[in-house]
């Protein structure tokens, strides 16, 4: 793989060592990641209308009409597995809809729980080339319409109820002169006007190591 741009929202235990990811992932050469079903262990739900691997249309338009999905990962209470769910906002597919599940037999601390959520954007490259883009190839300050973002940014406790934040997310970024994050945007603490929890990320292509 020589160069791949995703993005991808992930929980795992403290520790790094297991952890479930979902999103969306692009490589330059065509060569695949493993971010989809073809990676061992995850188990697609019969009759679902979407699949992990599968290409996203339509895409969004610099400055025009914007297009959401929504991804969800579950910890589901009756069998241990982690289950993935995902919606396209104005699709025809109505609600929300099991792509599929990692079982529980895959875990040893995240069968019981998940310590850290992760929103994120990334991107690969080898040291003798330049990165790709990330998001939409534009920098966070850009916002809604032009930089890419992640929307009602949340998690859910056991009961299914929405967490409320006791602290404002980290932002971690590495290469900042090439890709950068924006404020969290947050209705419950300084942004009153804001709807929900959100952020802005991305930079253009050209970066080097």
């Amino acid at each position: 793989m020589s160069q791949s741009s995703a993005y991808i929202a992930a929980i795992s235990n403290w520790d790094g060592l297991e952890y479930v990811a979902a999103g969306v992932h692009t490589t330059k050469d065509g060569t695949e990641g493993c971010y989809n079903d073809y990676c061992p262990g995850f188990v697609i739900a019969n009759g679902s209308n979407l699949l992990p691997g599968q290409a996203l249309a339509p895409l969004s338009n610099y400055g025009g009409e914007m297009r959401y999905i929504t991804i969800r990962i579950k910890k589901d209470e009756k069998t241990g597995d982690w289950s993935l769910y995902r919606e396209d906002e104005g699709g025809t597919i109505g609600g929300m809809t099991l792509l599929g599940w990692w079982p529980q037999s895959l875990f040893k601390s995240l069968s019981d729980r998940a310590n850290v959520i992760q929103w994120t954007g990334e991107v690969n490259y080898q040291y003798n080339e330049t990165g790709p883009s990330m998001g939409s190839g534009h920098f966070s300050d850009e916002h809604e319409g032009k930089a890419a973002g992640f929307f009602d940014v949340c998690g859910f406790d056991s009961s299914g109820l929405k967490y409320i934040y006791a602290y404002r997310p980290i932002p971690l970024v590495d290469k900042s002169y090439c890709y950068d994050i924006s404020p969290w945007y947050d209705p419950d603490f300084n942004y009153p006007a804001v709807i929900t929890h959100h952020f802005f990320y991305g930079g253009p292509s050209g970066c080097s190591r």
